[in-house]
């Protein structure tokens, strides 16, 4: 019976060996994980506080979100090359905490620097240049970790071919642009890294995703779909009727009517 008892710990230690091994970030304790806690409860108070009393102008709004992002990212998203056992999701790299830091600290710069950049937009210092590299190296490695290498290489070629266009044959040729301006337009610009799909996320998108994980956290959204299901769980056409209360009740606290 004991045998039995202990084999059974064993597998279970075993499942989740291979589940740490599977998950794409980091299951970390101690230090590194009551930073990364600090570091998420500081990105949902600054969203909170600027969808409550405005959002900064659009550069700096997305600056500080992406710092957030980048951040967190590298601390929860071990390189999938490196991660080859469960010990490997379990610690961090020091790679990963100078990419962390490096993420953070081409964002102070935007910051730091936020007049001068605007005033000489278009023409750029050397340091801007390599801080602006740095800043699309780090968000293509960001991109990798998370979402995998193929859309990484997608948006490496675009940006190739923004400077290659010259030397391509047919229609694929145009004029080019020079390495200096493709970097100006990517990181300094609200046309690049910092452009629609960043302000969207850091305006609407983080909140619907806070407020869901809210919801999941106390129990209201499991709340919901259980009151639904004893409204109408028993009548017919039960889970279509579910679902339409469930909505319903979710689009009242929400205040959207797409819930």
């Amino acid at each position: 019976m004991e045998e039995n008892r202990q084999l059974t710990e064993q597998e279970i230690e075993e499942i989740k060996a291979q589940v740490d091994l599977e998950s794409k970030f980091r299951r970390l304790t101690g230090f590194w994980a009551t930073l990364i806690k600090l570091v998420a409860i500081g990105m949902s108070l600054f969203q909170l506080y600027t969808a409550i009393f405005g959002v900064l102008p659009a550069q700096k709004q997305r600056t500080i979100h992406l710092a957030f992002a980048l951040v967190l990212v590298f601390l929860l998203y071990p390189n999938p090359r490196k991660a080859k056992t469960a010990d490997d999701m379990r610690s961090m790299y020091w790679f990963d905490v100078i990419l962390a830091l490096l993420g953070l600290g081409v964002n102070v710069y935007w910051l730091l620097n936020y007049q001068d950049l605007l005033m000489r937009a278009g023409m750029f210092t050397k340091l801007d240049n390599v801080v602006g590299a740095v800043a699309i190296l780090l968000v293509l490695e960001a991109s990798r970790r998370i979402v995998g290498l193929p859309i990484t290489i997608i948006a490496a070629s675009f940006l190739v071919y923004s400077y290659v266009g010259p030397y391509m044959p047919g229609f694929l040729q145009h004029r080019g642009f020079s390495v200096q301006r493709i970097i100006g337009h990517m990181f300094f610009t609200t046309e690049g890294i910092l452009g629609i799909p960043l302000g969207v996320s850091s305006t609407f998108v983080f909140l619907f995703i806070l407020f869901g994980a809210f919801l999941e956290r106390t129990g209201i959204g499991q709340f919901i779909i259980d009151l639904a299901n004893a409204v109408a769980g028993r009548a017919v056409g039960g889970p279509a009727k579910i679902a339409v209360l469930a909505s319903a009740m979710q689009g009242t606290i929400s205040g959207r009517s797409v819930a």
